[in-house]
């Protein structure tokens, strides 16, 4: 799992590591339970993230990790006879992201600049859609939804903001 469980099961776990201001991720291979990634831990791979970190950069990343992760548990595997290690309970901060769009990719107006800024970030997965906000038009006639590339465009925007995007969050996980 292409985090540090129990932190940020399920989906999404790059953008909800960036967005959160995770210091480091990793790979969490764990032993197959009903529960959606709540097994036991067999191994684990942690990798610290950057200040600059996307959640395409952070993908690109955790992908050799991951073959490190597996090849950890398959010779633990191999050398105890074809047995699986029992693993280790997981402890620590829980969390659980559906797979749903975070925030429906809109910028909410009650966010810090701090929290706009990861956001970006966490949204940018190219060839997807980024970060958007939803502003007053131009002609003050309506909305748009805008694509925000950068804090410059963020801070230009903000003031056109309008209570749709709050409302069309439904909740960020």
């Amino acid at each position: 799992h292409p985090s540090l469980l129990p932190k940020h099961r399920g989906c999404w776990s790059g953008f909800w590591t960036i967005f959160e201001g995770d210091a480091e991720t990793g790979v969490s291979c764990h032993r197959m339970v009903e529960r959606f990634d709540e097994g036991k831990l067999l191994h684990v791979e942690r990798l610290p993230v950057a200040a600059d970190d996307t959640s395409a950069s952070i993908y690109k990343k955790i992908l050799p990790v991951t073959a490190a992760c597996a090849r950890a548990v398959l010779k633990q595997y191999f050398a105890d006879g074809g047995r699986l290690a029992e693993g280790t309970v997981q402890t620590g901060d829980s969390s659980y992201h559906y797979r749903k769009l975070p925030f429906a990719g809109l910028v909410q107006p009650e966010w810090s600049e701090e929290q706009v800024e990861r956001f970006l970030r966490a949204m940018h997965f190219p060839p997807f859609d980024g970060a958007a906000m939803v502003v007053k038009s131009e002609d003050g006639s309506g909305e748009e939804k805008v694509l925000i590339e950068s804090m410059d465009q963020y801070r230009e925007l903000r003031g056109r903001t309008t209570a749709s995007a709050a409302a069309a969050n439904g909740g960020g996980s």
